[in-house]
């Protein structure tokens, strides 16, 4: 008999989350769900995968979400079993007491928009989010930022306001230079990766620059410079305008350089503290020499 009240309990309390919608619009039925971590897969077709693992609870919880159009919604615990569950709206279930954590998982049929072979979302979520990528993607930017996601495909935001742009399978070109030293001629490899048509790419020896067109607007272009060639930091300029430019990564022997040209026109890039003949060996030269400049002071201090 007790088990039979607590049935005919669970089932009014469903009719009326499901009468909801219909007669008090947003009303809100619990307390904001406890979420562990919410974890977002992107396929190379754009389509999106969300699962939210929430925390068992006493009390009825309600988790609202992410924006678009929700489909193929499941609620389950870890073993995979179906947890009971109701929702308020298109966009917010209901969780009912638990005494596991259990796993709200959907698809977002349209969060990603591709545009001129750039994948677009403008994300807004409260909790932190990972975003796992497809394996041809390892270059991300957040808010026009670079985020390089070599190690493990994925990208973690904390609680989380961004536009995310990715391309798939970016092509990646490939120009040689020669370092014309006094004892030898070095040759060196600059890649590019970007959308952006670019027909020549241009070493200037003397001035120690980069040069190369560009004929679009807001195309994200990166380059991979051997430090040898070319030292950073960098200054980038757009005809006679100094532009923004990220230097987001470097190996020891390379440096990845990201720039978003606005508009079309030449773009040159200038090594500021490069010393062709021997960069490597200029920390270990300054660092000498402070030392030594730091002994003679302290004797003179003595005397």
């Amino acid at each position: 008999m007790i088990n039979l009240k607590k049935n005919i309990s669970a089932l009014i309390m469903i009719s009326l989350i499901s009468l909801v919608p219909q007669v008090f619009g947003q009303i809100s039925i619990g307390i904001p769900a406890g979420q562990d971590s919410v974890e977002i897969f992107i396929e190379t077709d754009g389509q999106v995968h969300v699962i939210h693992e929430i925390r068992k609870g006493t009390t009825i919880q309600q988790l609202n979400t992410i924006s678009g159009t929700v489909s193929n919604l499941k609620v389950s615990d870890i073993e995979g079993n179906d947890v009971q569950y109701g929702t308020v709206s298109d966009n917010t279930v209901t969780i009912f007491p638990t005494q596991e954590n259990v796993f709200v998982e959907y698809d977002l049929d349209d969060a990603l928009s591709e545009v001129n072979g750039v994948w677009t979302w403008d994300y807004l979520y409260i909790q932190s989010s990972v975003f796992i990528f497809p394996d041809n993607v390892d270059l991300v930017f957040a808010n026009s930022r670079p985020v390089n996601i070599l190690d493990g495909g994925s990208m973690r935001c904390h609680g989380c306001s961004l536009l995310l742009e990715y391309i798939i399978d970016e092509p990646v070109h490939m120009t040689e230079f020669e370092w014309e030293g006094e004892e030898e001629t070095v040759t060196f490899n600059v890649s590019i990766r970007t959308l952006e048509k670019i027909d020549f790419l241009n070493f200037e020896q003397p001035s120690k620059s980069l040069s190369f067109d560009v004929s679009s607007n807001n195309r994200f272009v990166t380059l991979i410079i051997p430090l040898e060639l070319l030292w950073n930091p960098y200054e980038v300029f757009l005809d006679d305008k100094k532009i923004l430019k990220h230097e987001y990564f470097t190996n020891g022997t390379h440096a990845w350089l990201n720039i978003r040209p606005q508009t079309s026109g030449t773009i040159t890039i200038l090594g500021t503290t490069v010393i062709p003949e021997f960069p490597f060996l200029m920390p270990l030269v300054l660092g000498i020499t402070i030392v030594i400049g730091l002994q003679i002071r302290n004797k003179i201090n003595l005397h």
